[in-house]
C-alpha cells in the first residue's frame, strides 16, 4: 500500500486558536493517538509513505525518518512528493500534486490511501476519493475516522 501522508491537520492539529507544541528537535509534537492509528494501519516493512505535507522540503529523507522515529513511528520506505514543477509554482493544489504523481508513476488507485485534511481533495475523481481519509484540521487523525482507515488500508 502507498500512503500519501500530510502532517498539519493529520498528525498535528491545525487549529489557529491553539499553539502547536514543539519537540526538542524544533519540529511539531505529533498527537500520540494519531501515531498509534498509523502504527496500526501502516506495515513498516512493506508499505510506502509519501509525504505530501507543505513541510516536505524542510528536511531530507533521513532527517524525516529520525523525526518520525523520535515520535514513535518507524517508516522504512519513506519518500517525498517531489515533482519538480511544483517547487517553483505553488499555485497547484494538493489534489493536482497527488493526481499528477499517481498518473506519472502509473500507480493502481487500489494501492493508494490518502490521509490529509486538504478540502481540495474532495474534488478527486470518485475512484480516488474513495481512497481518501479526510481529517478534520482541528482534530487530525483520531478514533472517529479509525474505522475508515482500517477499511481503506487493505481493500
Amino acid at each position: 500500500m502507498i500512503f500519501f501522508l500530510d502532517i498539519e491537520g493529520v498528525l498535528v492539529h491545525a487549529n489557529p486558536h491553539q499553539i502547536v507544541e514543539l519537540e526538542d528537535d524544533g519540529f511539531y509534537k505529533f498527537n500520540p493517538q494519531a501515531i498509534q492509528i498509523l502504527k496500526s494501519i501502516i506495515y513498516k516493512t512493506k508499505d510506502k509513505v509519501i509525504l505530501s505535507t507543505s513541510h516536505r522540503f524542510k528536511y531530507n529523507i533521513q532527517e524525516w525518518k529520525v523525526i518520525f522515529e523520535r515520535r514513535g513511528l518507524e517508516i522504512r520506505n519513506l519518500s517525498i512528493l517531489d515533482d519538480k514543477k511544483y517547487l517553483s509554482n505553488h499555485r497547484h493544489t494538493r489534489k493536482e500534486e497527488i493526481l499528477e504523481w499517481i498518473q506519472s508513476n502509473n500507480l493502481d488507485y487500489k494501492d493508494v490511501v490518502i490521509i490529509n485534511d486538504d478540502k481540495s481533495l474532495n474534488d478527486l475523481p470518485t475512484y480516488l476519493k474513495n481512497r481518501l481519509i479526510l481529517t478534520n484540521s482541528y482534530t487530525g487523525l483520531n478514533d472517529i475516522i479509525l474505522t475508515q482507515a482500517y477499511l481503506l488500508n487493505r481493500l
